[in-house]
């Protein structure tokens, strides 16, 4: 078996592909989808900045801290 890339010049060039693929004759991979294997921490990284982390960090730990010291 052998991988080959290929651009498709038009719609009609991918649903040929579909129709060989439907054929047993050939796998269609998408490489789009081949993204969205990623990790979700690879694809959110930098969303926020640092500033802002530290501050979400800062509030979370203090939420912790007042969880842990309640009285019930």
């Amino acid at each position: 078996m052998r991988t080959v890339t290929v651009e498709l010049r038009n719609n009609n060039a991918l649903r040929l592909l579909k129709d060989l693929e439907l054929a047993n004759i050939i796998r269609v991979l998408d490489k789009d989808k081949k993204k969205e294997k990623k990790k979700l921490s690879a694809s959110l990284r930098g969303a926020i900045s640092k500033e802002r982390a530290k501050e979400l960090n800062e509030q979370l730990n203090q939420v912790r801290n007042e969880w842990e010291e309640r009285n019930i």
